[in-house]
């Protein structure tokens, strides 16, 4: 939308999807309403969509509240975005523009990463991420030994993660290790193997929290369905 065109205040908090108009002109008048941190009770009053419009101190955006879920393949960027390999390129950003991501993956990494266009959504999970439940399937340059994986699992020397578990990963090579854990970046698994003399080779975000990647094609992504959301915000 061009950001020079205004529409009507009411229109824009109807058009977010938190309620109709006649419910915004309540909201309104009421006084719960600030642009850009002015509170406005005038019906009537016009905005445009790079305005900063509030309802109870919450963020509002001119589009309905999105919540997508995507299958992050390998070589793609979610740090460096000038690179035309990002893992925008893969999202329907030009309808959801103001998209943004829970967290960060390196361009080698894969597996689940959930974006919103909700602010105050993003901002509230990060908040705890570090305590969402989420499985890795890792991929070591060399098998894991048993009492490695013994002191991993005890592992209290990072402050940033707590292990849930560990297991090798049943029925394949011994260097393919399921990882259940809390963590807030994914960069520091790599860390925590090197710490044992094992280079990670692949990690792939199978399980976040109640969300799985099962029927989500790599490079594919989705929106959460209704009870997954409903999950995930009551944690």
């Amino acid at each position: 939308m061009d950001e020079t065109i205004q529409i009507r205040l009411n229109k824009f908090i109807s058009n977010s999807g938190h309620c109709n108009r006649r419910e915004a002109d309540n909201f309104i008048a009421q006084g719960r309403v600030t642009v850009n941190d002015k509170v406005i009770i005038r019906l009537g009053t016009k905005v445009s969509v790079k305005d900063e419009v509030r309802l109870d101190g919450k963020n509002i955006s001119l589009n309905k509240p999105v919540y997508i879920l995507l299958n992050k393949p390998k070589g793609f960027h979610s740090i460096n975005l000038n690179n035309k390999k990002n893992i925008f390129s893969l999202l329907p950003f030009e309808e959801y523009h103001d998209l943004q991501s829970l967290d960060f993956m390196n361009e080698n990494y894969m597996g689940l990463m959930i974006f919103s266009n909700n602010q105050d959504f993003i901002k509230h999970m990060a908040s705890k991420i570090d305590n969402l439940k989420q499985l890795f399937h890792i991929i070591l340059d060399s098998d894991l030994e048993e009492f490695d994986k013994e002191s991993i699992k005890n592992e209290v020397d990072f402050n940033d993660f707590q292990i849930r578990n560990i297991n090798h990963v049943d029925g394949a090579n011994k260097n393919e290790i399921g990882l259940e854990m809390s963590i807030k970046q994914v960069k520091d698994i790599e860390e925590l193997f090197l710490k044992y003399n094992y280079k990670v080779l692949s990690i792939d975000r199978v399980l976040y929290s109640n969300i799985s990647k099962k029927d989500l094609s790599r490079g594919k992504w989705r929106h959460f369905k209704k009870q997954e959301l409903i999950n995930l915000q009551a944690f």
